[in-house]
């Protein structure tokens, strides 16, 4: 019980830290989106007015990204993308990778220390089949890659696997970035109207879906032994 207690205070307080992040930087851009809605503007001054603000941003986006990717539920995605939409495919793809890597990697070794369990008495069922896999570490890597999982159960999977924590730690960097470069690349095509882009980037997220036959496959395999 006290388990349990102890895990919801520490996500009520993340979901505290990131509303009043989420507040900063609403604040910071307050008069950027009205300007833009008051006004007309070229794509590329649109661009220019949305990124003049950089250096306190940073510092910003990152642990929000942290934050969102501790909280079950929370929009990960929605932050990777305004981060493409704020700071560019680059530097949006490098604050993604960190943040989310550092987030993943937190709530590993918090769900670890307290020995977190989900709201429901069964485990759910991307967490059983990663934990059943005859080699998780590739589930950990598809889990965190495919954008609809969220996180956490990853996260809950991840600290049930044998596995040594640097093998885990290089698990969780791979498998974080195919999704935070596409959440940077998105927010960036988007603010620039490439449009068509998009759709590549939808397809290029269907196929990433198509993973999750691999964990399939092997926990078969497993269960067969």
């Amino acid at each position: 019980m006290t388990k349990r207690i102890s895990k919801r205070k520490l996500i009520i307080l993340a979901a505290t830290l990131a509303i009043m992040l989420v507040a900063l930087i609403a604040y910071r851009y307050h008069g950027t989106w009205q300007l833009l809605s008051t006004k007309s503007f070229s794509q590329a001054e649109i661009v220019s007015q949305v990124r003049r603000h950089m250096a306190l941003d940073v510092l910003l986006v990152v642990p929000l990204l942290i934050l969102f990717s501790f909280i079950p539920g929370a929009p990960v995605s929605t932050v990777g993308i305004v981060a493409g939409i704020c700071f560019g495919k680059g530097l949006g793809a490098v604050l993604n990778i960190v943040g989310i890597t550092l987030g993943n990697i937190i709530s590993q070794h918090v769900y670890g220390l307290i020995e977190a369990r989900h709201t429901t008495d069964e485990p759910a069922k991307i967490v059983q089949s990663i934990e059943n896999m005859q080699h998780p570490l590739w589930g950990v890597i598809i889990g965190y890659t495919i954008p609809f999982i969220p996180t956490s159960l990853v996260s809950l999977a991840a600290v049930k696997t044998n596995v040594s924590t640097r093998q885990l730690t290089v698990a969780t960097l791979i498998g974080s970035m195919p999704t935070a470069i596409i959440y940077a690349f998105g927010g960036d095509e988007l603010i620039n109207a490439h449009f068509k882009s998009l759709l590549w980037l939808v397809v290029v997220i269907v196929l990433l879906v198509g993973l999750l036959w691999i964990i399939r496959k092997d926990r078969r395999r497993v269960n067969k032994v």
